[in-house]
């Protein structure tokens, strides 16, 4: 495992080793494939560059969850086969989530058009031979190309490639599963990713040791359904073990739970993350609905009824949790009324952040065989409206911490140019933001601009915005996080 700031940026290439750049699209979750295929890379002689235009060749991790991820990642593949044109590119090579929908939906196959190759999961301990082929100018041989056909599978010698860290080094995320198996009507991932693998609690474990020791001071659990981690693999949800294996580690780190499905969420999950500091008090939680009718439709597995009562015994036994959730509006058969009790129930407050999404049909999925009978506008409409009481609600929650003082972790200095409230030097997070998907804590105070990303230190909030706060630096120096595995879960 190595640390981006050994990463070689190289704009000329002198010594003839190739160069490679990769532009990771979609998730955390592709986001970790990327920095082990970047670790193959550099393990196999490549140098690796920043910016597209430095490299020989661009790997792009596509992403083909949903439509508007799916232009995304046409439009960047267009782009960058203009670089060929007028620049030093020679090659432009598509894989990750879109590739591998494209063989289960030949139709989608116009938007990779223009990648000179299609690399599948199948194929990824071989991406150092298919790179060397493609600035050969050689076609490279591939199970896409040889037209190989059935769902490919990431295999599990992937997982023990090193990773090449991107982005901040002082958090990273720790992918405990691969695929799903859960049967919600609207998602392909089972079409492109298989059914849920987990990996060994030991693996995790030592994967996490390595992180922190490349200056991680928080660790964010993703998986497509982290909750049901280890049904496939011991027999029984082992979420709780892999916790307390965590929890063992002597370090000063945050343990943070992402994409945690509602119907497996546990006591016993609760009681662990409840037992240390260490495990911020904040759950992910896509519910994607609340009307019967519409969780029903989409083979959520849970009912208004159930979801409620979950949502009633979090803070009594996870006090101070933060909740995250996302919504679908528009799918089909969704009526005004279940519209509107969906909204009454945003507005309930329950949630700190929430995203909403449009729901568009996705080929080859149980939901794509129905009408779909909401007209785009009401779609964009009932996002707009929901996303508009959602903001209140955050609002809301951001005021009532005015005046508390949190223990937060700093991201870095605010960018140059960048729209900040008045004083803002510094970017953190307390332990109820998510990175890249939720809010900000915006630091003011003398030395704020210094602070090294990755410290800890106490900040009093002085004012809540839509989304995010502002906070002062509280007078004490800045420390590290102290070890509190016996210490039980304090608020804030």
């Amino acid at each position: 495992m190595s640390d981006n700031k050994s990463r070689p940026l190289r704009a000329g290439n002198k010594s003839q080793q190739p160069v490679v750049c990769l532009v990771s699209l979609g998730c955390a979750k592709n986001t970790v494939d990327s920095e082990r295929l970047l670790g193959l890379l550099v393990s196999a002689g490549f140098l690796i560059a920043a910016d597209p235009a430095d490299a020989d060749l661009c790997l792009v991790n596509t992403c083909g969850f949903i439509q508007e991820a799916r232009a995304e990642s046409a439009a960047t593949l267009r782009e960058l086969a203009g670089l060929k044109v007028r620049g030093r590119l020679r090659a432009v090579a598509a894989l990750g989530c879109l590739a591998e929908r494209a063989r289960d939906v030949p139709e989608l196959a116009g938007l990779l058009a223009a990648a000179d190759a299609l690399i599948r999961f199948d194929d990824y301990p071989r991406l150092a031979e298919i790179c060397r082929a493609l600035l050969a100018q050689q076609t490279p041989d591939t199970t896409a190309a040889a037209g190989a056909a059935g769902l490919s599978h990431v295999p599990d010698e992937f997982y023990r490639l090193p990773r090449l860290r991107m982005g901040a080094p002082h958090t990273a995320y720790l992918k405990i599963s691969e695929g799903c198996s859960n049967p919600c009507r609207f998602c392909a991932i089972p079409r492109i990713r298989g059914r849920q693998v987990s990996r060994p609690i030991k693996a995790l474990v030592q994967e996490a040791r390595e992180l922190i020791a490349l200056g991680a001071r928080e660790l964010n659990l993703i998986a497509q359904d982290t909750t049901s981690y280890g049904r496939d693999l011991y027999g029984a949800f082992r979420l709780p073990a892999l916790l307390r294996a965590l929890r063992a580690l002597p370090d000063p780190v945050w343990f943070r739970l992402l994409y945690a499905y509602p119907r497996h969420l546990s006591d016993a999950v609760l009681d662990v993350l409840a037992s240390d500091e260490r495990f911020c008090p904040y759950l992910d939680l896509p519910l994607q609905h609340i009307s019967d009718a519409m969780l029903a439709a989409m083979g959520r597995g849970m009912t208004r009824a159930q979801t409620v009562a979950l949502l009633d015994r979090l803070p009594r036994k996870l006090p101070g949790v933060t909740l995250r959730t996302s919504f679908i509006v528009g799918y089909p058969g969704e009526t005004e009324r279940d519209f509107a009790e969906l909204l009454d129930f945003v507005r309930e407050g329950c949630f700190t952040h929430a995203g909403v999404f449009i729901y568009s049909h996705e080929p080859r999925t149980p939901a794509a065989r129905l009408k779909d009978d909401v007209p785009p506008a009401e779609k964009i409409r009932r996002r707009d409206t929901l996303l508009q009481a959602q903001r209140a609600v955050s609002r809301q929650h951001q005021r009532a911490r005015v005046g508390r003082t949190l223990r937060v972790l700093v991201d870095g200095p605010v960018e140059r140019g960048a729209k900040v409230p008045a004083g803002a030097r510094a970017i953190a997070r307390s332990r109820h933001e998510a990175p890249e998907v939720d809010g900000v804590i915006y630091l003011r105070g003398a030395g704020a601009q210094r602070l090294a990303p990755g410290t800890f230190l106490d900040a009093r909030i002085v004012r809540g915005l839509d989304y995010d706060a502002v906070a002062e630096i509280a007078p004490a120096p800045p420390a590290l996080l102290t070890d509190t595995r016996s210490k039980k879960h304090q608020t804030g």
